[in-house]
């Protein structure tokens, strides 16, 4: 092999020495900053990449004890370990697990130096009352924007059991005037906790989520200063009274027992999400929620709970009787691939004249020819004249690729006079956004479902396909 002309080589040699030079001069810069300067530099990277900084030199050692950015203590591979051993992700027994996870937030908290934090996050099956009322402290103390308490439990079962209580002693909650965002998942607390904290301690509050709580009975979300955005209330199933007067809340999700609260006081409303047993009464009784529907721009319903009969669409019940919602933007269900539950689906459609994105997420995974076939869908009366006619975007998660997908595409591309993109994604609906997700895509089953979504792709050139 002939080696390089020297004048070649020497020009190597001298840019890779160039570039060694330009990089020394940056790191002497950054060397030269305050170090307040390089705390809040540090504290726009994620806490581990702060820590690691520590290595450089002795002057950053301990810099990153000062960091004030987001304390993000969160282990999913190992809680997806536990509850599916079967992704051998390489984890020690939950209770082992535990006491790991409880000693590296409180070394970590026990560190920090600084005086303010933006966010706190903790997030494991822990249940240790001592530590978390530590940790709360902590938020107090370092005047926290946004908390997030999540101690899921392993087991599902054993969510209520051992649940850890949030603190009742109020007079300690005058810190948390800086709070903007709370989420309490598996925390107990009470109705009477939660207003006062609404109405009195945290007066920006604009985001809360309470999760599994097993002492929630009773919420009344009101008050004439209530700056609530945002309100997601989720498998409370002792939830009896629900009471919402809130003039600024934008998005509102909830799932659990059926509650006749209205929505009348709740004027700036544009986003809503219900699931479970309260998903099918809001979608059965949706005449009755006409007012409240038309100033949506998105609504998310799952209608697995719906459960209605052949009869009840022959009678033309429910298909007939869905109050327009001109305003609607973005329509979600959650659902299974049934004849029915499809036709539903559509009703709504027809029901929304200004809809832009379509999205379908489908949870049955048994074999869809066991159904009645869903091209009966384009037979079906109520549906012999129908246009979609501003849908431009269709997503369709949990894609299979049997008879009942590649139909349901078809109705909706000649339907959708206007549809310019459509997205269809293989996975399983409830493995995505967890660690169980990677690897269902490495599976044969997705990657088969992901051939068909490319066949029929190709059968459509006009349209433009999205197949992750």
């Amino acid at each position: 092999m002939e080696s390089l002309p020297q004048s070649i080589g020497s020009t190597c040699i001298y840019k890779k020495s160039e570039r060694k030079r330009k990089m020394r001069s940056v790191g002497d810069h950054i060397n030269e900053l305050p170090d307040d300067i390089l705390v809040n530099i540090l504290s726009r990277l994620t806490m581990k990449e702060a820590v690691r900084t520590s290595i450089i030199s002795s002057r950053w050692r301990y810099l990153w004890r000062g960091f004030s950015g987001c304390l993000n203590f969160d282990d999913p591979f190992t809680m997806a370990n536990s509850k599916w051993p079967h992704l051998n992700l390489k984890s020690g027994p939950i209770n082992v697990e535990r006491h790991k996870f409880v000693n590296w937030v409180n070394q970590v908290l026990s560190s920090l130096e600084g005086h303010c934090t933006e966010e706190l996050r903790i997030c494991f099956d822990v249940f240790s009352n001592h530590d978390i009322d530590n940790w709360i402290k902590f938020a107090l103390e370092r005047r926290v924007r946004r908390l997030e308490l999540d101690f899921s439990r392993v087991v599902y079962n054993l969510r209520f059991v051992g649940q850890y209580t949030f603190p009742s002693h109020l007079d300690f909650y005058s810190s948390f005037r800086h709070l903007t965002d709370l989420s309490l998942t598996t925390v107990g607390i009470t109705g009477e906790v939660l207003e006062h904290l609404l109405c009195y301690c945290c007066p920006v509050l604009e985001v809360l989520n309470v999760a599994e709580s097993s002492s929630l009975t009773s919420l009344k979300v009101s008050g004439p200063s209530l700056k609530l955005k945002h309100l997601k209330l989720n498998k409370l199933d002792d939830l009896k009274d629900l009471q919402l007067h809130a003039p600024n809340l934008l998005s509102f999700e909830y799932s659990g027992p059926i509650l006749p609260f209205s929505f009348r006081n709740v004027p700036n409303l544009v986003d809503a999400s219900f699931w479970g047993c309260f998903s099918a009464y809001i979608a059965k009784n949706l005449c009755q929620h006409s007012i409240f529907l038309v100033q949506l721009h998105t609504l998310k319903l799952d209608t697995c709970h719906l459960l209605i009969g052949d009869s009840e669409y022959r009678a033309g019940r429910y298909l007939h009787d869905i109050p327009e919602m001109c305003n609607l933007k973005h329509l979600e269900i959650i659902g299974t691939p049934k004849v029915n539950d499809l036709i539903f689906c559509i009703a709504l459609l027809k029901a929304a004249p200004s809809l832009y994105k379509f999205s379908l997420k489908l949870v049955s995974q048994y074999d869809y020819e066991s159904y009645e076939s869903v091209k009966t869908i384009k037979d079906h009366p109520y549906l012999s004249f129908t246009e979609l006619r501003s849908i431009r975007v269709v997503e369709l998660l949990g894609f299979v690729g049997h008879t009942a997908d590649f139909e349901l595409v078809m109705y909706l591309i000649f339907s959708a006079k206007l549809l310019e993109k459509i997205i269809i994604d293989p996975c399983l609906t409830w493995r995505v956004g967890t660690p169980a997700e990677l690897i269902w895509r490495e599976t044969a089953e997705y990657q088969s479902a992901r051939r068909r979504a490319f066949e029929l792709a190709a059968k459509f050139p006009l349209w433009e396909f999205v197949i992750p």
